[in-house]
This record gives C-alpha cells, structure tokens and sequence, in this order.
C-alpha cells in the first residue's frame, strides 16, 4: 500500500509542476515576429519565458526601456543583434531617474546572450535591489556613465566585451548601493564564470565614492571553472586570467570586500641555504678534488716506476751471476 501511495503522489507532484514546464516559451520579436517593440514582449512574457531577438532593436526614450521584477527570462540575440538607446547630450543634473536599457530588479532575473548595447542615456545594464543579470557573449558601448551598473544587484559576467563607456573616464562595471537602497538587505555581488575583455584598462571595475552611495559590503564569487578570477587585493580587486596575470585594477574600495584573496605567485622567493656542501668544503679544509687526483695518479705511476725497476734490476743481477 505505502509503495503505490508513493507512487501516486509522485504522480501527482509531476502533474502540478507539470503546466511551468509546458508554458515557458519563445517569444519572437522582429517584422514577423510576435513583437515589434522589445518592451511589449517583455511585459508580455512570463516567467521562464525566452524572448528571441530577430532583428536589431532602437529604445527611443525612458519609455520604451526593460524593467523588470519578480520574474525569470531570457532574452536572447541569436547570432547577435544590437539594441540601440537615446543618448544625448542632456546635462546629467537633468537626467533623473532609471535610464539603464536593460534593468532586473527586485525578485528578477535576466539572462542576456549574443547581444550588443550600445548608446545609454545611463547604463548599458543595471543590476537593481537583488535583480540579477548574467550576460553572455555581450558587447556593451559608449554609454554615458558606464556599461553596468551593481546597484545593490548581481551580475555574472560570462563572457563580456567592453568598450568605451563614461563621459570623463572609461567606467565599465560600476559597484554601488544607492543612498535610496540603504535600508536594503541586498549587496552588490560581482560574479565571475567565464572571461571578461576590455578596450580599455582604467576603471574597468570601479567603486562609487561620491554622496549617494551607501554600500557596506561588496561580494565577490568566481565559479570553478571561470577562466578569469575576480579577487580582493587589500583596498581594491583585481580581475586576472587563466595565468594569474592582473588583466585590470579597480580604484580603492569605499566598503569591505568580501570574497576570495588574490595571491601574486609571481613574487620570486627568499633564497635558502643550500643543504648539501660543495664537495670540495669538508670542515674547514678546503680541497681541490682535481689537484688530489692528480697527485693520485702520479703517485700510483711512481710505485709502477719503481716495481719496474726492481725487477730490471734483478734480471741483471741473475744473468750477471749465471755468466
């Protein structure tokens, strides 16, 4: 009886979790596809769903930009398309709020693959409130503060490009914990699983330091098989590839990190005593190990002259007697 009763309930655990399996689906935007506007067949989709990007996509405004919480999806370029913002040249005392083109916010999760953003008013991409990001194969450009912003969120780098992005100076990943978010129990998390390149060196990690800041605590994690490693080096982090070889330097951290440490193997180490002596040291003699062979030698060929001689000698000495 308790055998068919597991069995059944088994059943009917598989019928329950059954309809999240059967509706996750493809949502195709393009001329022929199910949208047109990537911000329709964001809000449209459901948890689980993969959003497929046909063609090239153009944010015209605040709008038209993705926003999400309390969901799962994927949105996915295929061979690789590009979504182009609005930047402008608007002063930034002007520019309020949100402006990130992608954004995954409190209770969401956005996986970006095979795409290229390009053009921000804000940031490329924004990891908001807990919101989690993973971006896959994705080239991030010229967007006006910088490519990512960690605003109390999480992002895992799989396997990014970046370009040039801030007005002053390249900012790439940019760590924060808005003063909005100070009573906020979620950390900027930086997580590491694949590669990460960059046209530029300066600021490819970088901590925001100015008054609307409130971060406490910054975490990093690299997953096992990660080629490159994100890792603390006392007040800054340091990200390096597969030989250990620092790729890029952040500027001084503002809060603790936590995390795993970086090691410069590279450092040459003390030298030590050698354990054996040479062979010539014994004691506080010193000797000359071809000198003493040589004088070897020349003894034994001495005592070899000298048995020669002793012998010729006695030859004669008995034919002198026998004549």
């Amino acid at each position: 009886m308790k055998k068919y009763f597991g069995a059944v309930l088994v059943s009917l655990l598989g019928i329950f979790a059954l309809p999240n399996a059967v509706d996750a689906k493809t949502i195709t935007v393009g001329d022929q596809g199910d949208y047109t506007s990537l911000k329709e067949a964001v809000t449209a989709a459901e948890s689980g769903d993969t959003i497929s990007l046909t063609k090239d996509v153009t944010i015209n405004s605040k709008e038209e930009i993705v926003e999400i919480t309390g969901k799962e999806i994927t949105i996915d370029g295929g061979e690789g398309v590009t979504i182009t913002g609005y930047r402008d040249d608007t002063p930034k005392e002007e520019i309020g709020g949100n402006h990130s083109l992608i954004t995954a916010s409190v209770g969401a999760k956005i996986h970006l693959k095979n795409v290229t953003l390009i053009d921000s008013q804000k940031y490329g991409v924004q990891a908001h409130d807990g919101g989690y990001v993973s971006l896959d194969n994705v080239t991030i450009n010229n967007c006006r503060y910088g490519a990512v912003l960690i605003n109390a969120g999480t992002i895992e780098v799989i396997n990014v490009k970046l370009g040039s992005n801030g007005e002053t100076e390249n900012n790439g990943i940019e760590v924060s914990k808005s003063v909005q978010l100070e009573g906020s129990a979620n950390q900027p998390k930086l997580i590491m699983n694949g590669t990460i390149a960059s046209d530029k060196k300066e600021n490819v990690i970088r901590f925001a330091s100015d008054e609307n800041d409130a971060t406490t605590e910054f975490i990093i994690e690299n997953k096992e098989n990660s080629t490159d490693k994100i890792l603390a080096n006392g007040n800054t982090v340091v990200i390096t590839d597969s030989n250990n070889d620092v790729k890029f330097t952040s500027n001084e951290a503002t809060a603790p990190v936590n995390g795993d440490e970086y090691v410069d193997d590279s450092k040459p180490t003390e030298p030590t005593e050698p354990t054996d002596k040479p062979a010539e040291e014994v004691g506080n003699e010193v000797k000359n190990p071809q000198t003493f062979d040589g004088i070897t030698i020349i003894f034994a060929l001495l005592g070899l002259s000298l048995v020669a001689t002793g012998i010729c000698f006695r030859k004669l000495y008995v034919n002198a007697n026998r004549i």
